[in-house]
């Protein structure tokens, strides 16, 4: 699980986040697969904190 919005350092990107990668990498293969939401599915909490930090 992961969210790469959160990504908090200069060295990374959503585009080369090690999630971005193993999703990439799995995309071929028939027992894989990964699910994007389109909201917080978390606490309120949670969502909260990925809107201020």
């Amino acid at each position: 699980l992961g969210n790469i919005a959160q990504i908090d350092t200069p060295y990374l990107t959503e585009g080369s986040s090690g999630l971005t990668y193993v999703v990439d990498r799995f995309k071929g293969w028939s027992h894989g697969g990964h699910v994007t939401l389109q909201r917080g599915e978390r606490s309120r909490l949670a969502d909260h904190a990925a809107e201020v930090l």
